[in-house]
């Protein structure tokens, strides 16, 4: 008599406990849709502001001055939001986007931006717990000097097309125009033609069709004067005001061959100094078109590309000089030593031998890379350099003793500061070395070393 009464009052207990648990499954149930839904929302706000952020780093190179630059970057990345994360998108309300700050520090931009939205929700609405969700997003932006360098000596021969059009592409991938990318050109074969100085004004910038058509107007003949257009790309960089200097300083150099040019100011058998004048541009370039030794030598001039020669021959050279006709580049190198004149001279203390005039003509290019790569502060110029053909892997020059030391490819890595290079240097800058077996892989090439630089500078 007494049972059932208490199995009346268990089943009434149960009944509870069963709908109480219902109803907390339904809303655990709930509380995850909603959760999903602001994970769904936060997910998309996170992709809008990252594409804003880039958006704002790309337009923030473009402008005359620093306000306009800001202004540009904030447009963008208003406009690239709104694209990406347009009002009730995925049912939410009451976005908002803003622009945190633009300031250049040291010569980058660093951009920041943050978003929010109340999310949709089902159970949190009941107790007036809308779900807010944020995201944010930073974008440094390194803005870039660069001179690229070609070689337009004869040897190319068929393969120049394909080297111009692979430099137009290459040119192609960056920002010209005010407020973009720095970008200079130099082209060298017996002489070297600064064909377009880089901007050295705060507009910053290029004009890309310029450019492109002095890549597509050179042609293919001469030598290799490697040491004089190098020297011209480091003094345009260095020309560039301390303060309007570019995070990012760069080289970008190709050539299929060992240098074999060294323009200084030369010391004839009778005295004479050649050529006679002070004022550069007035080197000369010698270069003997053999493996023999001492001979007479063309006279190349230092600012003309092809093989037109002075109307003089060198007779026998006296001695080589210390420096070069700028009288900033020394002949001798820390990776190659030259035998002394004998009689010794201050300054034509080398011997005149074809052996001395080729390894100067080597080590003169890395010098100059060195100096530009050990240059202090932020004024280090990071070297990247391309290579084109089997004449790179093997020595071009039979006489002189070479080992594989003196392969133009090992040259190149040495340019670069390659990681795999035989004299790399840990403190300094290092670029990267790219191969080309022919022709058909040039554009390839330029296009990794374009990655490289875009990674360093956006």
């Amino acid at each position: 008599m007494k049972l059932r009464p208490m199995l009346k009052r268990s089943e009434g207990q149960i009944l509870i406990l069963t709908v109480l648990t219902i109803i907390v499954v339904l809303g655990l149930s709930a509380l995850t849709i909603d959760l999903g839904m602001a994970y769904a929302v936060k997910a998309k706000l996170n992709s809008a502001v990252d594409a804003a952020s880039l958006a704002a780093g790309k337009a923030v190179k473009i402008g005359a001055d620093d306000a306009s630059r800001r202004q540009n970057a904030t447009n963008a990345a208003n406009s690239f939001f709104a694209a990406n994360f347009p009002t009730g998108i995925r049912g939410t309300t009451s976005s908002a986007f803003s622009v945190d700050s633009i300031t250049s520090v040291d010569g980058s931009w660093i951009i920041r931006v943050s978003a929010s939205a109340t999310a949709p929700t089902f159970f949190s609405s009941i107790f007036n717990r809308p779900i807010r969700v944020g995201a944010s997003a930073e974008a440094t932006v390194k803005t870039l000097d660069m001179m690229l360098v070609l070689d337009c000596s004869g040897s190319l021969g068929s393969d120049f097309p394909d080297l111009q059009a692979a430099a137009v592409n290459f040119i192609n991938g960056f920002q010209g125009g005010a407020g973009g990318d720095r970008i200079g050109l130099v082209t060298f074969a017996s002489g070297a033609v600064l064909d377009d100085p880089i901007n050295k004004n705060a507009t910053r910038g290029f004009t890309k069709s310029t450019l492109v058509n002095h890549i597509n107007a050179t042609s293919s003949s001469g030598a290799t004067n490697a040491e004089e257009a190098m020297r011209i790309a480091k003094a345009e960089l260095d020309a560039i005001p301390a303060v309007l200097r570019s995070t990012l300083r760069a080289i970008v150099f190709f050539s299929d061959g060992a240098p074999n040019i060294v323009s200084a100011r030369f010391k004839t058998s009778s005295g004479t100094i050649v050529p006679t004048c002070t004022t550069p541009p007035c080197g000369c370039g010698l270069y003997s078109v053999t493996n023999g030794g001492p001979r007479p030598t063309d006279c190349y001039p230092v600012n003309q590309r092809s093989g037109s020669r002075t109307a003089y021959v060198v007779p026998a050279l006296q001695n080589l000089p210390i420096l070069d006709y700028m009288d900033t580049v020394p002949l001798a190198g820390y990776a190659r030593a030259l035998t002394p004149a004998i009689p010794a001279d201050r300054l034509f203390p080398w011997g005149n031998s074809w052996c001395n005039l080729n390894k100067a003509s080597r080590d003169m290019l890395e010098n100059l890379a060195h100096a530009a790569r050990v240059a202090p502060g932020n004024t280090a110029i990071t070297i990247y350099t391309i290579g084109l053909g089997d004449r790179l892997r093997s020595n071009e020059v039979t006489n002189c003793g070479y080992g594989s030391f003196e392969y133009g490819e090992n040259i190149l890595k040495r340019l670069a500061n390659t990681m795999d290079s035989d004299m790399y240097e840990a403190g300094q800058p290092s670029g990267i070395y790219v191969w080309a077996a022919d022709a058909t892989q040039l554009n390839s090439a330029f296009q990794r070393v374009r990655s490289a630089v875009l990674r360093l500078s956006q």
